[in-house]
């Protein structure tokens, strides 16, 4: 095998293993590519999500606000029923 034979042969595989790295670095690309699109996706879905969760969140509080103050106004209905029959000596029966 001559000079230029063994040349041309490093030249050969040379240009073949740069395509083949060429053809590895596209698919990374495009790997790359997928990935930042399902990064976006997952971002997406958890901003949906931490949305969901704090109306969730106004919600609950309203109904625990809600129930509270249900809460309060039978204790103080209770109350100013025990009241008066404190003070109203004459409807004792026992």
């Amino acid at each position: 095998m001559t000079d230029s034979e063994k040349l041309d042969l490093l030249l050969t595989e040379m240009q073949s293993m740069k395509q083949e790295m060429q053809g590895m670095i596209q698919e990374m690309k495009s790997e790359i590519q997928d990935t930042k699109s399902e990064v976006k996706s997952i971002n997406d879905r958890i901003d949906n999500l931490e949305s969901q969760i704090q109306q969730t969140e106004r919600v609950l509080k309203n109904e625990i606000r809600k129930e509270c103050s249900f809460v309060l106004d039978e204790v103080e209905r209770v109350h100013n029923i025990l009241y008066k029959y404190k003070k109203d000596t004459t409807v004792h029966t026992a």
